[in-house]
């Protein structure tokens, strides 16, 4: 008795090994990306992909055959299973499945249109990935395996959300006083009046959260569009300013520059008449020198001529003869 026990429990504990290592291949999802045309998007833990009610969601999924070297996939199913609300959204494949060798990735694509009346606004759903294969790609087929992805497994794959019309428009409008706050501060100001639009613009855009944290999207996305539009008039407003103040500051430049060459040329006039003068003083000043050279050499002509007089006389006193005695 105890020998037939021995027996049939070693006879499980091989069939349950043998059965492990026939197993058929596991799937593996790489990565799951949403697809435009979605309204709002964050990456990453806190991030959340929201479509507009009746757009079309699509789903990039990246599968890959990693474990079995002699099991060939074939894939019948992607199915993302929405299990809050019950709801699945399948990729089809049964009429044809898909093959996948061992080691081969392929993108499969799940589109499906998004019902508001299904997914409630404001609420963030979460989902899992789910691939199906079958034993055979033709005649009698079952499903063999399936593997499950579920998305908290990667943190960066963001939960679901759908927005109603005016409140997708609502958040347009929205990012867009975000972009013009962002680059436009408040230190950026400059004229009065558009420093006054800035500041009534902040007003409205805050009365539209109000609206908006209340469920209210369409006052929220009219208090949104008249801060966009005291933006803009706020913005056309510190342009004119800065135009009318670049001009007037060049008008005060080329005055300026206007004066400075008037007054360069009464200098250049000035320094004319001075050159004339100095030349007229010049002439003066040769003319006396000539002069005063002319009285030197006459000076020297009566000073020789005294001179020789003067030798003379004293020559002849000496030469003259002596009277008779």
């Amino acid at each position: 008795m105890k020998k037939l026990i021995v027996v049939l429990a070693t006879f499980i504990l091989v069939s349950a090994i043998s059965m492990a290592m026939i197993r058929p291949a596991k799937a593996y999802v790489n990565a799951a990306d949403w697809r435009p045309p979605y309204v709002y998007y964050e990456s990453g833990y806190y991030g959340e992909v929201v479509y507009e009610d009746g757009a079309t969601a699509s789903l990039w999924l990246s599968i890959t055959n990693d474990h079995s070297p002699t099991i060939i996939m074939n894939v019948s199913k992607v199915i993302i299973e929405f299990y809050q609300i019950a709801e699945n959204e399948t990729l089809d494949l049964l009429a044809n499945p898909h093959q996948l060798m061992h080691d081969e990735t392929e993108i499969f694509t799940v589109n499906f249109q998004v019902d508001g009346t299904k997914f409630i606004s404001g609420f963030e759903f979460d989902y899992n990935v789910i691939v199906e294969w079958v034993n055979a790609t033709a005649g009698p087929m079952k499903v063999v395996d399936y593997w499950e992805f579920n998305r908290y497994w990667d943190l960066w794959t963001p939960p679901f959300e759908v927005y109603p019309a005016t409140q997708a428009d609502a958040e347009d409008s929205r990012s867009k006083y975000d972009t013009y706050y962002s680059n436009f501060p408040s230190w950026y100001w400059e004229s009065v009046l558009g420093e006054q639009k800035y500041a009534q613009a902040i007003i409205e855009k805050d009365l539209g959260d109000t609206y908006y944290d209340r469920g209210n999207y369409a006052s929220a996305l009219t208090q949104y569009n008249k801060a966009n539009t005291l933006f803009e008039e706020a913005l056309a407003a510190e342009f004119a300013y800065r135009d009318t103040d670049a001009d007037a500051k060049l008008n005060v430049t080329l005055s300026e520059a206007a004066v400075n060459l008037k007054t360069a040329d009464a200098a250049l006039i000035e320094a004319n008449a001075a050159m004339v003068t100095a030349n007229a003083t010049k002439a003066q000043s040769d003319a006396a020198i000539i002069n005063a050279y002319g009285w030197y050499f006459i000076g020297i002509g009566f000073a020789l001529g005294w001179s020789f007089m003067g030798i003379g006389v004293i020559i002849y006193a000496w030469r003259r003869p002596k009277p008779p005695v």
